[in-house]
Formats: C-alpha cells, structure tokens, sequence
C-alpha cells in the first residue's frame, strides 16, 4: 500500500501546468453535424464526446501524430491522425457492421496496421448483458472455452489453450495457472472496455510465444469531464443463483484523470438441465459455486508532451471444483455428484475442494511525445497466489507466483511509414510454501527480447514486416536444474482495399519454451484429477502460420471470409498413457511431436435488409481440423465446428413498452467425432438465447433474458468434466435480470 500512496502523491504534484485546448467538429456526409460521436484520443486513453452542434473539446494540447478515433452506433468508425491543424472530421452513414471481424481502420493496442490480424470485441455493458467475460469473448468465431459452469472458464483459440495463449491486461502479461484446465483467467470485466484479439503470434511488440494468440483487455479511457460520472449496475441469474454488483466511477480536472471501479460477486451450485414431463426434478452440480471481490483504480497525469498512467487491481476468488471424485470416473453417476435442492445462503459458502486465488497487479506508463516520435516505458508487476484446499486444513497446494516486466517502446513516423523499435525484459518466479503435495518445483526464468517493425500505408495499400529475438533462462535448484531457450520470432502481412473489397493476408512465424509445468510436473494434480509427469528435455515449440481474410461490404449485405494454416514443429503436448496412479488416477507424460497442422476456415456475414432498416442478421461459421502427424491421428481437445447466429430487431423508434432491442442468438454445434487415442467423441446440439434491453427511466438500462431456452442437455467437447461419468452437462435453462444506472 505504501507503493501506492507513493505513485498517488507524485502524479498529484508533477507536471501541474494549464495548457492551450484542443477542438474540432464532427459531420455527416450532408455536412450536418453529428451529435453524441464517442472521440477516442488513442494514444492517451481519453474521450470525450460531441455536443449538439457536433463540436468537441479537449482541455490540452494534443501532441502531433496522435490519433484519433471517432465512433458512434449507424456510422463507420473513423481514425484520423493529428497534424497540428483544425480538425473537421465526415463520418459515413452505415448500416451493416464488421468491426469485430473484419478488416477495419481502426488505433489499437497491438497495432494499428491494417495487415495485421486483429479482432476486437466490445465490452461496454458486459456485466449486465453478459453472465461472464469469457461467454462473451467466445462469441468471436474460431473462439471457444474450456471449463465447467460460470467460475472455470479459460480461452481457446482454434483449438489451442494454456500457455500457447497469453493474455495481457493493460499492458501486463497475466501468469497464473493458466497451463491447467481447471484454472479461469484471474479477472473479470471489471473497468474494462474491449479486447482485442491476435490469432496466431503476429504481435511480436509484446510476445514472440503466443504460438495460439494473444489477447489483450484494455481498461475503459478516462473521461473528459469536471463533473463526475459513472454507474451502479446489478444482476440475477438464476442458473448459479448467481448475484453480482458493480460500480464504476470517473472524475478529472486541470488534465489529472481517475478511475475507480469495484465488484462483488457470488453464486451456488449450477442447476443441470432437468426433465420438465417430472415435477420437481432438480438437480445442482455440487460444488460448481464461486465469490469474486474486485477493485481496481487508474489515474493519469498529463502534460504538453506526456502522460503518465498508473493502475491497480486486485481479485480475491473463492472457486469450487465441481465434479471431483475418487475412483473409476467412468463409474461416477451424475446423482452421485448433485444435489436435488439449494440451501440457501449456506449453499453459497465454500466447501471442499475449493480453490482461493488472490491477485495483485500494479502497472506504471509513461509517454513522452515530440513531433515525429513517441516514447513509452511500461513497468509492470503481477502477484498471483493460489491455495488449493481438498482438506479443510492443510492446502493441497499453496503457490505464489511473481511475474515482473519492463519494456521500452519507440515509435517514430514518417510519411507514410510508421517503425517501432523496442526492448523486453521479464522475470518470473514460482514459489510454493507448507502443503501435503507440490506439483511443480521452486523455479524461476529471465527473459530478454528485442523487435523492430515496420508498418507502410498508402491509399488503400499497406504492408507491415517484423522481426523479435528472445533469450530465456530457466532454472531450479530443487531438481538441479538449468537451462537456456532462444529464438527468432517473425511476421510479415500485406493489405490491398478496392471499392468494396479489401483483402489481407499475413504469416506468422512463432516460438514457445517449455513452461515450468511442462518440465517439472510430478504429482497428482487434484484439480484435473491425473497424475502429470514433466520432461526435462522437452525443446522449443516452433510455429508458421498463413492467415487470409478477405471482406466485402454493400450498404445492405456484408460478408467476411477467412481460411488459415498452422504448422507446428515439436508441438508439447501431455499424453494420457495406459498407467494409474493408486489404480485410479491415469497417469499422464508431457512429450513431443514432431509436426502438427491446424487449418480450417471462419467466415462471417452481416444482412441487413433495406425493406426493415431495424432488422439486422449476423451468422458466423467456424471449421477447424487439427492433426498430430506423428501418429496419424486427431489432436486431443479439438473445438467442434459451430455455426452462431444472431438476430438483434432495434425498436427505439417504436416506443413499445420502453423496449430498445430484442435480441435472438442461436448455436449450433455439430458433433465431434474427430478424437485422439483415450478422447471420446462428442453430440451435437444446439444452444437459444433470448435477450431484451429496455430503458425504462433516464440514464438506466435493464437487460432481461433467457439462456439455453430450450433447455438443451449438453456436454461441450471442451468441458474439463466430459469424461466424469456419462459427461457433466453444462446449466439448464434460466433466467436472468440486471440493471444499470449511468449518472
């Protein structure tokens, strides 16, 4: 705490200076101007938004090369690069959206080339329109989730998970537990404003070893404004009778800016799909319960020429593990492992074996910006402790992880031509104190890395090339242990737009060092229920990609198409053997193979027809297929195909009952009969959501709806407990409310 103090007190006393504004005016293509446009000053995480005569203001000067984003629901999203003079910005009116998808010119965190391969997902309202972040992310094609109920859930990223996909908040990559199944991703969307999405390991500004993707959740920009705003939102889903509460809060003045959000969640054990032709037949998976405490603050200080943002959050979860069981799992019986009633509030308190995880995260960015450059520090700390308790005394494993990081960042412009040139240093350390077992071993790695990139654009053409080269040290004195990993990490894409069309096609070249699970695991690992051992000579993974995407856009009709190609040398992976630990636990081997292709196609398209300008149809289709060469077979854990479709019907300008949007999302998941030696196949089936948001009062917003409305029973091929009995499905049918009040 004291650290903190320290940051706050000097943000409040440097740079305390009054400087010039900075305005301009937003119009449509009748050259009338356009009210309530959010302005995005990128670079410095601040909007602002436009008045009645479609001007804005900003109360600084705005540095040159800055960009700016302006954004609002019928229009295409503009950016626009500062040169110093009057901004005067046209926005086209549109009616169909490809900005999650699609090719877009758009400033982002991971680059904002446009032959790069990026996708980004909204996050504005997620918590009340969404049971979890991770639900939401998924939404994405070539996007799915391993886990069991709402509080297990993890990224998988066309069928790659775990360490291949690394996630970074706010500029820090987040290193938890992410190597197991039975961990989630540490955080929820607390604060935070969108995602963007890398799939494959073109980002190499900040990982050369995010072999499957990388994913990046940023905080939501600080708000222009003397007057205070923000927002109390509440929620209900009865499937974990799940309760959760947010609050947000946004203050600045004389360019000083703060952020303060907090959360509080919990829910019970999940009702399982139930036979409606039996009254009262209800079943609640045991254990399947959680409790998430979150607060997090940012605040920025900017000058002429910088800005400094400091950020803190922390996350206290309690998480059950469901299904956890003794014995032959192929004998389990669902009855076995599920209540037929709740107890409640006793039922929201945590049992056995349940997981308690506290995290820490502390960030600090400075910018500096002259005509032609920008320069950005970033120093970061990570502190992730996890206690893993199956007795109620003793952990079964008590882990505290610290992950450190220090980067430095140039970019400079010139022309049409945008160069980064930077340097990485990270240190990582894994701890264990008192418990009954130990997994992994004390250890720790240090790791450099430096990349340069360079990005061109010119009137509907653009390339981008990169190079990183990272040397990494892992050592642990508990198994005698030490040893060095290095490699060259590659991209280069290209972009061509004509008329309607643009079309982009990238390759990616990528490696992963063996991480300290992979290499020293030796025990039983409750959560996962298996016995792991590690492989001291496992080498660098090694992966080339090619990805293409090509869209086209009419006013009424918008289609994405996207095929991609994989390769993988000496791809990691645990294999299940034919041996039992205690005659109960299968006993599994981290190994090698040799080569490994995943390819597969994802298309997307967006009908918006001319006769209802309220309607709007949005389907996506994903395919992949995944085969470890080596033994001529399918590799283990691969995604089912899906197709997901959604039907949203705008009703503001009805004024029915205060309803604003109704909302239909179907998934359909065809089975999954492409499986390795020990997988079982996977049904098909299919999943209805029903979603309606109201606005019954100024500045609220109440989302009601139903999920799995047909009460499907289904396992997910991914789910962590498919192979306990028959399969563990997934909730039932429920209902859910939420409400939230913006001031």
């Amino acid at each position: 705490m004291k650290y903190i103090l320290n940051f706050i007190i000097f943000f409040l006393l440097t740079f305390s200076v009054v400087l010039s504004q900075t305005n301009g005016y937003v119009y449509d293509e009748l050259g009338k101007p356009i009210e309530d446009v959010k302005v995005y000053l990128t670079d410095l995480e601040i909007i602002t938004y436009t008045n009645s005569d479609g001007s804005f203001n900003f109360s600084s000067d705005t540095p040159i090369n800055s960009f700016f984003e302006f954004e609002k629901i019928g229009y295409s999203l503009k950016l626009f690069r500062y040169t110093g003079n009057q901004i005067k910005v046209t926005l086209k009116q549109l009616h169909v959206e490809l900005d999650e998808v699609g090719i877009v010119e758009k400033n982002q965190k991971l680059g904002d080339n446009k032959s790069l391969s990026i996708e980004s997902k909204s996050l504005n309202n997620n918590f009340i329109s969404s049971s979890t972040l991770v639900e939401t992310i998924t939404k994405l094609p070539g996007v799915n989730t391993i886990g069991s109920g709402l509080g297990i859930q993890k990224i998988v990223i066309r069928g790659l998970s775990g360490m291949r996909v690394v996630s970074y908040l706010n500029g820090m990559k987040i290193n938890n537990q992410q190597w197991a199944n039975d961990h989630g991703i540490g955080f929820t969307d607390l604060g935070l404003s969108g995602i963007e999405l890398i799939k494959g390991a073109s980002s190499l500004i900040y990982s050369g070893e995010a072999v499957g993707g990388l994913v990046f959740f940023k905080d939501t920009p600080f708000f222009e404004s003397e007057i205070p705003s923000g927002y109390f939102a509440t929620k209900f889903d009865n499937s974990h009778f799940l309760i959760g509460n947010q609050f947000g809060f946004k203050w600045s003045k004389n360019n000083f800016f703060i952020n303060i959000f907090g959360q509080y969640d919990l829910a019970t054990d999940y009702r399982l799909p139930n036979d409606p032709k039996i009254i009262g037949d209800e079943r609640y998976l045991f254990n399947s319960r959680f409790k998430n405490k979150g607060l997090k603050f940012s605040i920025a200080k900017r000058t002429r020429n910088t800005q400094n943002i400091f950020r803190y959050q922390n996350n206290v979860d309690e998480v059950g593990i469901p299904a956890h069981a003794h014995g032959d799992l192929s004998e389990i019986k669902i009855n076995d492992l599920a209540g037929s009633q709740l107890y409640l509030p006793d039922d929201y308190e945590s049992t056995r074996p349940t997981q308690f995880i506290n995290n820490h995260l502390f960030t600090l960015e400075n910018i500096f910006f002259n005509k032609e450059s920008k320069y950005t520090l970033f120093l970061g700390h990570f502190i992730n402790h996890l206690q893993e308790y199956e007795k109620w005394t003793v952990p079964g494993f008590d882990i505290k992880t610290n992950n450190s990081i220090g980067r430095f960042n140039v970019k400079k412009f010139n022309n049409n031509f945008t160069i980064n040139l930077g340097a990485t240093v990270e240190y990582l350390n894994n701890r264990n104190s008192e418990a009954t077992d130990t997994l992994t071993p004390d250890a720790s790695s240090k790791d450099f890395g430096v990349y340069t990139t360079l990005d061109f654009e010119n009137k509907g053409f653009g390339i981008n090339v990169g190079l990183r080269y990272d040397y990494k040290d892992v050592e642990s004195a508990e198994v005698n242990f030490e040893n060095s990993y290095s490699s060259f990490s590659t991209s280069a894409g290209l972009f061509l737009e004509r008329n309607s069309h643009v079309s982009r096609l990238t390759y990616s070249s990528s490696f992963r060092s063996p991480h300290f699970s992979e290499l020293f695991s030796n025990g039983l690992h409750h959560g996962t229920m298996r016995f792991e051992r590690g492989n001291l000579d496992l080498r660098n993974e090694k992966s080339h990609q090619f990805d293409f995407k090509h869209q086209w856009s009419s006013q009424h009709f918008a289609f994405v198409v996207n095929p991609f190609f994989q390769y993988i040398n000496d791809f990691i992976s645990i294999d299940p053997t034919g041996e039992f630990y205690n005659g109960v636990y299968r006993m599994y081997n981290y190994k090698q193979f040799n080569e490994v292709v995943l390819y597969g196609i994802e298309a997307n398209i967006h009908f918006h027809p001319h006769f209802l300008h309220n309607l709007h149809f949005e389907q996506s289709y994903s395919f992949l297929n995944a085969r470890n060469l080596d033994q001529n077979q399918y590799l283990t854990l691969t995604p089912a195909n899906k197709i997901k479709s959604t039907i949203n019907f705008d009703l503001n300008k009805f004024e029915i009952l205060y309803l604003k949007t109704i909302s239909l999302y179907h998934m359909y998941v065809f089975d999954q009969e492409n499986i390795s030696q020990f997988e079982t196949p996977s049904d098909s089936y299919n999943l209805v959501n029903l979603e309606l948001i109201f606005n019954p009062f100024k500045n609220t917003t109440l989302v009601t709806g139903i999920k799995n409305l047909l009460n499907e029973e289904y396992v997910p091929h991914l789910s962590r407990i498919k192979e306990v009995g028959p399969g563990i499905p997934e909730p039932g049918r429920s209902f859910n409310i939420s409400v939230k009040y913006e001031f």
